[in-house]
C-alpha cells in the first residue's frame, strides 16, 4: 500500500473501485502497462493500472533553446 503523500503527489485520479483496471499481481509480465490511477482501499492506495498507452497531447522538443542558454 502506497501512503496519501504519495498519492497526493502522483496527480493520479483516486478511485473508490477499480473498474476495468487490473492490479499490478493481474499484469506482472504481460507486457507493457501504464499506472493510470488509485483505488483507495480501507488500509490505504492501492496502484491500478492500464494496458492502452496514455495519449499525451503536447511535450517541448529536445531542440527548444533557452535564450540564457544560447551561446
Amino acid at each position: 500500500m502506497d501512503n496519501e503523500s504519495t498519492v497526493i503527489g502522483s496527480e493520479l485520479p483516486v478511485l473508490q473501485t477499480k473498474g476495468a483496471y487490473k492490479y499490478l499481481k493481474e499484469i506482472t509480465g504481460n507486457g507493457a502497462y501504464y499506472q493510470v490511477a488509485w483505488q483507495k482501499l480501507a488500509d490505504g492506495y492501492v496502484a491500478l493500472y492500464g494496458t492502452t498507452p496514455v495519449q499525451i497531447r503536447s511535450l517541448p522538443t529536445l531542440n527548444d533553446t533557452f535564450e540564457d542558454e544560447e551561446g
